[in-house]
């Protein structure tokens, strides 16, 4: 690769796509600049390590899933938008799965711009939930329930969880989003 053509967004992609072949935790400039034909000290007129890379590659992948997101909920509100959300993080997670244990371990409060996604994240659920409620305590606490059953379904899959073959994923995982919906008209 020409130098002139590798951008950060590049690497970026290169990063994950690697990191899904060989695994987030052997990641490194050297494995990086390798499979863009590169080298691996012109990384670092982009990043200035890895950690810094890994907060990038998790920004990139906060950035996608929100304006997924929004794109998928304009003209939703309910019971509607509720499960196009659960639906939409679902399947990103499950799509991303590499990516996705990354943002689950890099610190959203240690970055500014990734502290700002994540609260934008978590406004796109307080929007749809806002439908339901008006008490800011309580939609605080429903806010967390369903970032945390959404976490917890996909954490749980991703670690070779829910074998059974009488109940699908996909019923259990409506079951657990009824049961969510259901919940907001109780007090």
């Amino acid at each position: 690769m020409q130098k002139r053509n590798l951008t950060k967004e590049k690497i970026i992609q290169v990063s994950f796509s690697l990191a899904d072949e060989i695994g987030l935790n052997q990641l490194t400039f050297q494995k990086i600049a390798e499979k863009l034909n590169i080298k691996y000290p012109s990384l670092y007129n982009h990043f200035n390590n890895m950690d810094s890379l890994k907060i990038e590659m998790t920004i990139y992948l906060l950035n996608e899933l929100n304006q997924k997101l929004m794109q998928n909920l304009i003209g939703k509100s309910g019971d509607e938008a509720i499960k196009e959300y659960a639906k939409i993080y679902k399947e990103f997670a499950f799509e991303n799965t590499t990516a996705y244990r990354l943002f689950m371990s890099i610190p959203s409060t240690e970055n500014p711009e990734l502290f700002n996604l994540a609260k934008g994240t978590n406004r796109i659920i307080r929007q749809i939930l806002e439908f339901y409620i008006k008490d800011e305590v309580r939609l605080v606490h429903k806010s967390r329930t369903l970032r945390s059953l959404l976490h917890g379904f996909v954490s749980l899959y991703s670690f070779g969880y829910f074998h059974n073959n009488k109940v699908t994923l996909d019923e259990s995982f409506e079951s657990m989003i009824d049961d969510f919906i259901s919940s907001l008209s109780k007090k």
